[in-house]
């Protein structure tokens, strides 16, 4: 079932690939957006993640904290995540956060253009195709929560194919919009009449 904006977060834990548990607890006071992601290897998600690398001090500009969940296991995530991120990833193996979150799936979800076309730049860009490592299945659409400081949903975004995820300027609208970041800076430029 999804969840709506006003609910309490649903409280996790999970090993994250530097070897603790995280829980959202360790974001009280913070106002954080918990990404949900399909499998490690997925070129889609990879493809979307590079972006929250790249823009991560965007984020951390803003005052948002960011926690992916992937829905397979550490041992893969870890083989996949190369580089020191500077964000949690978190593995869901038996998906028990995803079900929390209302997370969906659907086989439906790889018929769109969007999702043909991401992956044909994720494999452009040297992703692999996931194609023999799709732990937890295949079939899953990825979602997006920002919750509040107070642990409180204040935006939801399920998305309705595997390539319908936030991007990082999505994220920092959607985060303003509902009170929870700065807003960017403007242009520095100088207009002299």
């Amino acid at each position: 079932m999804r969840l709506e904006i006003g609910n309490k977060a649903p409280s996790f834990g999970a090993e994250s690939l530097y070897g603790e548990t995280v829980s959202l607890e360790d974001y009280k006071n913070q106002n954080v957006l918990i990404k949900f992601y399909r499998f490690a290897t997925c070129p889609v998600c990879n493809l979307h993640l590079r972006s929250f690398v790249r823009q991560y001090d965007e984020l951390a500009k803003a005052g948002l904290s960011v926690v992916v969940i992937f829905h397979s296991p550490k041992w893969r995530t870890e083989k996949n995540m190369q580089e020191h991120l500077p964000f949690e990833i978190l593995s869901d193996p038996d998906k028990k956060i995803f079900k929390r979150y209302g997370v969906e799936k659907s086989m439906m979800g790889m018929f769109s253009f969007a999702v043909w076309r991401d992956y044909y730049l994720a494999l452009r860009a040297g992703f692999s195709t996931g194609m023999f490592s799709h732990d937890g299945g295949m079939f899953g659409h990825p979602a997006d929560i920002l919750v509040d400081k107070n642990g409180i949903i204040r935006y939801v975004h399920y998305g309705k194919d595997y390539a319908d995820s936030l991007t990082v300027d999505q994220a920092l609208e959607a985060a303003e919009k509902v009170g929870m970041a700065c807003k960017k800076e403007a242009s520095s430029a100088v207009v002299i009449a």
